[in-house]
């Protein structure tokens, strides 16, 4: 069964959406965000290509402590960028 987009503006994105887009959005690379959250680069990047869920409270962490992010604002840019059509 194939989603529409408008299912999918509906679903809470994932954590390995919200982490690419907070990421991008401040202009740090994997190595500099997983440096400053203490994590290998490979592990941020498998959080990122959805190879490996990340815990939510790692998403949160991140979005607040590395990119200074509330969790609402990160849905919120995601939500926008799947209404635009823009991938992550």
């Amino acid at each position: 069964m194939e989603q529409t987009p408008e299912f999918d503006l509906l679903r809470a994105p994932r954590g390995a959406q919200l982490l690419k887009y907070a990421r991008k959005l401040r202009g740090y690379t994997q190595a500099e965000s997983a440096a400053s959250y203490g994590i290998e680069e490979r592990t941020l990047r498998r959080w990122e290509n959805n190879e490996f869920n990340p815990r939510w409270n790692d998403v949160i962490s991140l979005l607040e402590d590395v990119y200074f992010m509330d969790i609402m604002q990160a849905i919120a840019g995601v939500r926008s960028m799947q209404a635009q059509g823009i991938a992550l």
